[in-house]
């Protein structure tokens, strides 16, 4: 019988690692800004007073608004999507989110004055905006159900491999020499051109969304594709392949069919639609909530944290390269694995706030204690627990926000509700990353106690509210949000599945597994390759 759910070929691993490539292009663009900081040639370049423990307003100014202009231009870039995901599709929106992610690198690394770097940071936020938000779609959208943890999980991954990346060119730059001016900055926005540059020469070759071509009418095409995605010795006829395409079809029939018996629109329904409406704020509250969560302002300001904690010279840069080294490593693809052996990705996540709770509690109480002394003990607490901190973060958080976001939307408000889910991500940027510096110029360790409440308040509203979403295909999450499932494999008896198999391999029509009764589309199922 064929394993419906955990089926994966080598092409599906391989499209996953390449499209990965678009979520290393977000951690390194996002991060760079903590190694530029970080590099006393960026301050000298734009005549800017250095940074450290009371450093000028004008500093504080010039800082946050590099990180205020990529999250807005990332905003802007996920509201596009909204739009473009289904319009263009999923391939196309990965080839715009390259490109506009090239010039904004571009513009930074070129940059003859604040102002054209500050331009290239919104440019770059906007192509970022694009890729954050398309690549977990896509990957959602080709990976089978029990592998969608670890496939989607590439994208956490990938991401934190960039932040890593980030971290490492920053600190081997910081001791470039001066036979090339400005090197020691510009390179490392220079490099933010490389991996969109490999993800848009590579970019013919990928095949397109099956389920967005199913949407569109493109069935040959979409069967053909996921019979690619799913090949399998044991599976000669391709009937994992066929039982998804069946139940992606009749699925997205019976959306339609609903939707127009209500008289909506899409746009319409995702605000008037009592499930889509619930989808629509879960999924903006998941990204906020993470962001809230505090890896952003760790992360872009680390070598402010660490200067705070003691650190001087280029070891807050190691430090910070060590720290994302360990996400990288270890954390995100920790998280990752166990989405596919851990039944419940709520629980994943509100362990994950917990441990953010206890650990930046311990970090702000180390703050108060000992910033600004020569405490080494205290200070070196201090950053332990900004370490424990990204394990928590890492496994259990950064992995979830961006899988569940791609799973519990229906394919046809897919990209709205992502779209509108990754601005909610990027509308907490520009607050958070804004006004940290600020606060902890002007409040110190007590800036900290933004991330430990909402984190409090969060986990109930995640308990209560968030429906399950592990090991279910995308058409079968749909029964969590009140809603009926056309037809149901994941969960289907042996019999009804082997009932299945017989009617696809002897080019009859499937047997329904739901209470519906067979539509004209049902009876028009592909015939199997033999």
């Amino acid at each position: 019988m064929a394993n419906f759910g955990t089926q994966t070929s080598g092409y599906n691993r391989l499209v996953t690692v390449f499209v990965a490539i678009g979520s290393l292009t977000y951690g390194y663009c996002a991060s760079i800004i903590s190694s530029t900081i970080g590099q006393p040639g960026w301050f000298e370049y734009f005549n800017l007073p250095q940074s450290g423990p009371g450093y000028a307003t004008t500093t504080t100014d010039a800082e946050a608004t590099a990180n205020g202009v990529f999250s807005a231009g990332g905003a802007v870039g996920t509201l596009f999507i909204m739009w473009a995901c289904d319009y263009l599709g999923r391939k196309r929106n990965i080839q715009l989110g390259a490109f506009w992610t090239i010039v904004g690198g571009a513009l930074q690394g070129g940059a003859a004055n604040l102002k054209m770097f500050q331009a290239g940071r919104f440019i770059c936020g906007l192509g970022i905006g694009i890729l954050v938000t398309v690549c977990p779609m896509y990957l959602s959208e080709m990976s089978s159900a029990h592998r969608r943890g670890w496939l989607v999980g590439h994208h956490a991954i990938f991401l934190v491999f960039g932040y890593m990346m980030a971290g490492w060119v920053g600190f081997a730059c910081y001791y470039a020499t001066d036979t090339i001016p400005s090197f020691g900055w510009r390179f490392p926005l220079c490099l933010q051109c490389f991996p969109p540059l490999v993800l848009l020469l590579g970019s013919p070759w990928l095949p397109r969304s099956p389920r967005w071509l199913i949407s569109k009418g493109k069935m040959d095409e979409a069967l053909q594709v996921l019979k690619r995605l799913r090949a399998s010795p044991d599976d000669p006829n391709d009937l994992v392949a066929q039982e998804e395409f069946h139940q992606t079809k009749m699925q997205l029939q019976l959306e339609a069919e609903k939707l127009a018996s209500t008289g909506y629109s899409v746009w319409t329904a995702v605000w008037k639609k009592k499930s889509y409406r619930k989808r629509m704020i879960i999924g903006f509250l998941t990204q906020w909530g993470a962001e809230f969560g505090g890896p952003l302002i760790i992360n872009n300001y680390a070598v402010l944290l660490y200067t705070n904690l003691g650190m001087s010279g280029s070891m807050p840069l190691l430090l910070s390269a060590v720290w994302l080294t360990t996400a990288g490593c270890i954390y995100n693809p920790l998280g990752a694995w166990l989405h596919d052996r851990v039944n419940s990705r709520r629980k994943m996540y509100m362990t994950g706030f917990v441990g953010i709770i206890v650990t930046t509690s311990c970090l702000a109480a180390m703050t108060a204690e000992y910033s600004g002394t020569k405490n080494k003990v205290g200070n070196g607490f201090g950053i332990f627990f900004m370490f424990l901190y990204l394990a928590f973060q890492g496994t259990f958080c950064d992995t979830t926000m961006y899988l569940y976001v791609s799973e519990i939307f229906p394919t046809e408000i897919r990209p709205i509700g992502m779209g509108f889910s990754l601005f909610g991500q990027f509308a907490a940027t520009i607050i958070l990353l804004q006004t940290a510096p600020i606060g902890f110029n002007a409040v110190h360790w007590k800036y900290y106690l933004v991330i430990i409440c909402w984190s409090a308040f969060f986990i109930p509203v995640i308990y209560y509210f968030f429906p399950e979403t592990a090991r279910l295909s995308l058409e079968e999450i749909a029964k969590n949000f009140g809603e009926e499932v056309a037809v149901h494999i994941s969960d289907a008896t042996d019999e009804e599945k082997a009932q299945l198999e017989r009617n696809l391999a002897g080019r009859t029509s499937p047997s329904q597994t739901s209470d519906r009764q067979p539509s004209e589309l049902e009876k028009e199922t592909p015939k199997a390759d033999n």
